[in-house]
């Protein structure tokens, strides 16, 4: 079995009275993104020695247990010896430290080692020396016979640094990391404020990709679920945002179903803002590898609220002639918009830019236009000028990737 070590008993030196792993980074304490680094490292188990259970250990055992790992808290050390076997595979993290997680993943995947930094400028950010020349990082995977041996110290131990002695006793090798980590705050152990808060953009912007300012309601909406999550990730608040999508989702189809079609594409609009905004949200909450299934903003329920929308607007086209003729221009509108995603997609994920063609997933945008269409009674006129914008935008889109690929 893996599991991990985790510790949440120093003091933060900025805050009296709190711990340095309760601290909070992008809308959870940084005891929760150490274990969400231990789930993506297989871990089956968690060991946390904590100094009693409070809210953000409690908030880190049920996350756990989402994701289908066990979660102890320990208040003496030398209860760890009761809780790790000689032939488990264990990884320790330090107190308060914040790595990342990638490159961890990488180092510590596959066998034990202990990773390092150089000493200089290592030693003066708080990382512990090993030697004249090198410092731990904070990391370390070793067997779990190293840790029986904590049984023989005194209950007030650092249990991370000595199980970093003893792991260099039994001559687990040293892998030095690229002090660059250090360099750009990507590896904090005892950052202020102003640094961590620097890092906490830098995560954000990484696992979100906000698109650019071209597809103005969509990068607008991400940026509000960016400042949002801060605020809301980790706390019952972190669903609102797309429970309130899907009620207004709801609610637009009743009141549809009532007549009055101008009102429910108001709130299909209101919808339309919310979903970006819920999916970055959940994208930051998400349980690393999802190991569990959550209502998130995915595929299947955007394809949803596209085929809302197209009802929607619809019903707010004068039926002359058949009744389906009405429904003909906006669903063929929002289908040229869902295929000029996945044409743009894939040359967006090869690193060219997607400019002005991240306008295919703006439905704040689309929706600016067709609702004040549908008021005054030019709801399809304005679906089928869309189409026809949309599908000459297919053919630019197609003759580039063919100057591209002659190139």
């Amino acid at each position: 079995m893996r599991i991990a070590i985790l510790t949440a008993l120093a003091e933060d030196p900025d805050h009296k009275g709190r711990k340095r792993a309760f601290r909070i980074f992008a809308g959870r304490s940084i005891l929760s993104h150490q274990l969400d680094c231990a789930i993506d490292l297989g871990c089956e188990s968690v060991a946390c020695l904590v100094g009693g259970l409070g809210q953000d250990v409690i908030a880190c055992q049920h996350r756990a247990e989402a994701a289908g790992v066990r979660f102890q808290a320990i208040e003496d050390i030398r209860r760890l010896s009761g809780v790790v076997k000689a032939d488990d595979d264990v990884l320790v993290i330090a107190d308060g430290l914040l790595p990342a997680a990638d490159e961890a993943v990488r180092l510590l995947g596959e066998r034990p080692v202990v990773p390092t930094f150089p000493v200089d400028p290592a030693l003066a950010l708080g990382f512990e020396r090993i030697d004249g020349e090198r410092a731990w990082s904070g990391m370390l995977r070793t067997r779990g016979q190293s840790v029986e041996r904590l049984s023989d110290l005194p209950p007030d131990a650092d249990a991370a640094s000595a199980l970093l002695r003893i792991t260099l006793q039994n001559g687990t090798r040293q892998m030095p990391l690229d002090p660059a980590l250090l360099a750009n705050g990507d590896w904090l152990l005892r950052a202020d404020s102003a640094t961590l808060l620097a890092r906490e953009k830098r995560w954000i912007s990484g696992r979100i990709s906000p698109v650019s300012f071209a597809a103005p309601g969509l990068a607008t909406a991400e940026r509000i679920g960016s400042r949002l999550a801060r605020d809301v990730v980790g706390t019952r608040l972190e669903r609102i945002p797309l429970l309130a999508a899907v009620a207004m989702g709801v609610l637009a189809a009743l009141i549809a179903a009532l007549g009055k079609p101008l009102v429910a594409l108001s709130l299909g609009t209101a919808m339309a803002v919310l979903l970006p905004i819920a999916g970055v949200i959940q994208r930051l909450a998400r349980i690393p590898r999802n190991r569990t299934t959550r209502l998130g903003v995915d595929n299947s329920l955007r394809a949803g609220a596209d085929l809302l929308l197209v009802a929607l607007v619809a019903l707010t086209i004068p039926v002359e002639g058949p009744a389906w003729l009405r429904l003909f221009v906006p669903a063929m509108l929002f289908g040229l918009l869902r295929l000029g995603e996945r044409l743009t997609g894939a040359g967006a994920t090869q690193g060219r830019a997607a400019s002005w063609r991240a306008l295919y997933a703006d439905r704040i945008v689309l929706l600016a236009v067709i609702l004040p269409a549908a008021f005054f009674g030019f709801a399809q006129l304005a679906c089928a000028a869309l189409s026809l914008l949309v599908l000459g935008s297919l053919f630019t889109t197609d003759t580039e990737e063919r100057g591209l690929t002659a190139d």
